[in-house]
């Protein structure tokens, strides 16, 4: 018997993915598969506009609160634990619905990903000694971009969690973590898939994204993010998230609310652009559009229907 194909709900953040993705589970019997990068931590909920209880107990859900915020946990380990949740949805005879942001994390679950070094803590201890002195960050993505400079070029000197995976992988290997061979646009999909993409003009997606903005911290933003950092370091991957950086500058005091929004609206938007960009670039892809919600439920069903 045939497995039917993945259904996967994209487009940039704050197209109504979510609520696409639970009304198609509710009427094809499927259950929801996260691949939001943020959403998989435990207790990172307003930032991540993670799905509420409700809507957790009208449909399963995987995939979220799996990992606390100071565990290592990437693409890989990522891809791995989604495609057991996949088979298992499957064995059940249900639908997998793929929903969420990642789409690095979507990519490594359906191209998968090269065979990279292990986690080496010895490595990583030395390198984070580094990071810790000062202008230690800027050390070593200037190292990075010496050894790597497509992947100096392409990791931001203040990611400091992919900065010490690509030096990490180099001195095992000695072998720059841009030459492994990734899963790209053009790689064929190992997993079959129906990819249905949601996108809106670019005004009324803006004025959307600053409304969410807006929303997350009036829902308590800041008052999560305090409470967090009272049980993880401010280090841990997730506070580097949109919204999460800002509310963690305002707990400490480095900035005003204001200022938060403002610059968590800027990030924000760029992220949706940079979504936008790589879904252009993906291939099969069915484009809906977003505007009326009962419309792009109705024709996700319809291009669904058709591809089984």
């Amino acid at each position: 018997m045939t497995t039917p194909p993945l259904i996967v709900i994209a487009g940039p953040t704050g197209t109504g993915k979510s609520d696409l993705a639970l009304r198609l589970a509710e009427t094809v019997g499927g259950e929801i598969v996260n691949y939001d990068s943020v959403q998989i931590y435990r207790g990172f909920d307003i930032g991540s506009a993670k799905p509420s209880p409700a809507a957790r107990r009208r449909v399963p859900h995987h995939l979220l609160d799996i990992v606390d915020a100071d565990e290592e946990f990437n693409a890989a380990d990522y891809a791995r634990r989604a495609r057991e949740v996949c088979a298992g949805i499957t064995s059940r005879g249900r639908r997998v619905v793929l929903a969420g942001g990642t789409f690095f994390y979507l990519r490594a679950l359906l191209a998968g990903l090269p065979e990279l070094p292990p986690r080496d803590e010895a490595i990583r201890q030395r390198i984070r000694a580094i990071a810790s002195k000062p202008r230690g960050s800027q050390k070593l993505h200037r190292w990075l971009s010496k050894i790597d400079p497509q992947s100096g070029r392409k990791i931001a000197p203040n990611d400091r969690h992919r900065v010490e995976r690509a030096l990490e992988v180099w001195v095992s290997s000695r072998k720059p973590i841009s030459t492994w061979e990734a899963p790209t646009s053009a790689s064929a999909d190992a997993l079959p898939s129906i990819k249905l993409a949601l996108r809106l003009e670019r005004e009324p997606l803006a004025r959307g994204l600053d409304q969410r903005v807006e929303s997350m911290y009036a829902s308590g933003l800041v008052d999560e993010t305090r409470t967090l950092l009272q049980h993880y370091p401010r280090t841990s991957r997730p506070f580097s998230a949109i919204g999460y950086a800002e509310a963690c500058s305002v707990v400490s005091g480095e900035i005003a609310l204001s200022d938060a929004i403002a610059e968590t609206k800027r990030r924000t938007r760029a992220y949706a652009k940079r979504q936008m960009t790589w879904l252009r670039s993906e291939r099969n892809v069915h484009w809906i559009d977003a505007k009326e919600r009962d419309e792009a439920f109705a024709a996700a069903l319809r291009i669904i229907e058709g591809g089984i």
